[in-house]
């Protein structure tokens, strides 16, 4: 007769990588603001009166006494400095994920196969077997009956 074995392994793997990629972009905006403010005094004296001028705008009164010309001219300088920092920061994240999965599967086979005349021979024993436990129940019987009469 013939026997068959069969087995079969199945493995599986999994394997999953992930990356993870982070940028950050800053940005930095500086902005400088400058005002000059130049103002001249000029001051001419008349005698004891002052006459002062700043750009175009007279003011003050005049009087006509000795004749002392004398100059003055005066300027004044102020300088405004103003310094504007903005910063902008944007941060990118990308992620990837891979899976790679990996399946292996394996079969074994296995035959046995044996002689069928030996097979037939040990039917025939037993079946001989068989016949000789009937006849000696059958004799074993016949015996108890006689004994009984």
């Amino acid at each position: 007769y013939v026997r068959t074995y069969v087995r079969t392994y199945v493995r599986t793997y999994v394997r999953t990588y992930v990356r993870t990629y982070v940028r950050t972009y800053v940005r930095t905006y500086v902005r400088t603001y400058v005002r000059t403010y130049v103002r001249t005094v000029r001051t001419v004296r008349y005698g004891t009166v002052r006459y002062v001028r700043y750009g175009t705008v007279r003011y003050g009164t005049v009087r006509y006494g000795t004749v002392r010309y004398v100059r003055y001219v005066r300027t004044y300088v102020r300088t405004y400095v103003r310094t504007y920092v903005r910063t902008y920061v944007r941060t990118y994240v990308r992620t990837y994920v891979r899976t790679y999965v990996r399946t292996y599967v394996r079969t074994y086979v296995r035959t046995y196969v044996r002689n069928v005349n030996v097979k037939r021979k040990n039917v025939k024993n037993v079946k001989k077997r068989k016949k000789n436990v009937k006849k000696n129940v059958k004799k074993n019987v016949k015996k108890k009956r006689k004994k009984k009469t």
